[in-house]
């Protein structure tokens, strides 16, 4: 392992150094970390409303808390392209030199503006059923599904502000006007040439047939994999897929299309069968979709986390150790961050391929899987180390110990690299700032 971790040090810290000198890539990576407390607090809410026993959902209903729980999580999950906007807006703006409020509120601006204002529905009109149309903004676009256009909008945004900026288009006012209220009507012409980029953005747009640039992305990925039916390649290729894309910023809420479909065909065709008490149709495909998910399974990561040297990952690692056990990554993903991260591309992206044919291979050979499918309706909380014990017995158990041993094995030297860098960083700052004050006291 230690040779291994000495060739990799070799070769991925000097791409790493001088990546992560790139402006845009240092302002998506502190832009994420900047969303680490919403990332983080919400996760033990997340966890109480959404707690894997049985009738808890019901005891919440019927204490008048679950729409609270709900809320809770939307005002944080729900909108969380929001806070991604402004805090990337915000990174980019310093990395670039610009006015870093200006710039995070315009490009939230842009992204809402461009976004569909307007939601169909059915209202009741003189005892008739007629259709209207509702001013409001979606969530799933608020959400997961626009996160990857809000990371577009916030730097192609931020970057037309900072140069326009340099032009002869700030308003001059005079040195008795209060700094505050400078800074605020100097750029009005480079907003209005913005905002007037925003509705030629949102026009072309909706001269498309999915009206908008939203439905238009979020069609645009789904079109390839919309056709594909519940079978071991189709679950590989889209878990494998959710795994890049999420490396790039892209949230597994936009698949969610074509995922929901396959894994709906999936969970009823299986439980229909076991019911009746014939063989499950999509037996090996759904034992291949929990083998991958068991070896995306982030509780081993937090728990190397806690046992690092940096500070940083030690205080996150404690943080996010008991949210990772119910699932809930968001606080790693963001928080290390994962995303963008070049250090973690190789585990990200080839853990889950490696666990899926594994799992296919030794499902068809020397470990075959009886499957109880009702327990794919637990709560998506549930810990993995319990879901598939109780869906599948001992020879579930021992697959979920392989694919997770896959995962130790893929993310541990990465793990331990990143540790190193970050720990130089951190004894490089205490010197500096040991430097600093040993001046000023001299």
């Amino acid at each position: 392992m230690k040779k291994l971790e000495d060739f990799l040090s070799r070769f991925l810290m000097p791409m790493t150094e001088k990546l992560q000198k790139n402006k845009i890539l240092a302002a998506l990576m502190e832009g994420f970390i900047r969303t680490s407390p919403i990332t983080l607090e919400i996760a033990f809410i997340t966890i109480i409303g959404n707690f894997p026993l049985p009738g808890w959902s019901a005891m919440l209903t019927r204490a008048g808390l679950l729409d609270d729980f709900q809320a809770i999580t939307n005002g944080a999950t729900g909108v969380f392209s929001l806070y991604v906007v402004y805090s990337l807006a915000f990174s980019y703006a310093k990395q670039l030199g610009a006015n870093e409020r200006n710039s995070a509120l315009i490009s939230l601006a842009s992204f809402i503006m461009l976004m569909p204002q307007s939601i169909p529905t059915i209202a009741v009109e003189h005892g008739k059923n007629v259709e209207k149309a509702v001013g409001a903004l979606k969530l799933d676009f608020l959400g997961g599904q626009g996160l990857f256009l809000g990371m577009i909008v916030a730097l192609v945004v931020t970057r037309l502000y900072a140069y326009l900026s340099t032009k002869k288009l700030m308003l001059k006012l005079p040195d008795s006007v209060p700094p505050m209220v400078t800074q605020s009507l100097a750029p009005i012409f480079v907003v209005t040439i913005i905002f007037t980029l925003t509705l030629l953005v949102r026009i072309g747009f909706g001269l498309t047939g999915a009206g908008d640039i939203f439905n238009w992305f979020v069609n645009t990925i789904n079109a390839p994999l919309n056709k594909l039916v519940a079978s071991p390649l189709s679950i590989i290729l889209i878990v494998e897929l959710l795994a890049l894309l999420w490396f790039f910023g892209i949230h597994n809420a936009v698949l969610q299309g074509p995922l929901g479909a396959i894994s709906m065909a999936m969970v009823v065709g299986n439980i229909t069968a076991f019911q009746a008490g014939k063989p499950l149709p999509y037996l090996t495909p759904s034992v291949i979709y929990m083998g991958m998910y068991a070896s995306g399974f982030m509780g081993f990561v937090t728990f190397f986390m806690i046992k690092c040297r940096s500070a940083k990952f030690k205080q996150l690692g404690k943080l996010a150790f008991i949210p990772s056990l119910f699932n809930i990554t968001e606080p790693i993903m963001f928080g290390v961050p994962i995303m963008f991260n070049p250090i973690f591309f190789i585990p990200q992206v080839f853990t889950q391929l490696i666990a899926g044919f594994v799992t296919w291979g030794l499902t068809a050979t020397i470990l075959p899987i009886t499957l109880n499918p009702t327990m794919s309706l637990l709560p998506w909380t549930t810990p993995t180390f319990i879901k598939m014990p109780l869906s599948g017995g001992l020879n579930y158990a021992i697959l979920m110990v392989i694919s997770m041993a896959i995962g130790i094995i893929m993310w541990y030297p990465f793990l331990r690299i990143a540790d190193k860098r970050e720990y130089a960083l951190e004894m490089a700052a205490a010197a500096e700032q040991n430097t600093a004050t040993s001046e000023v006291q001299a």
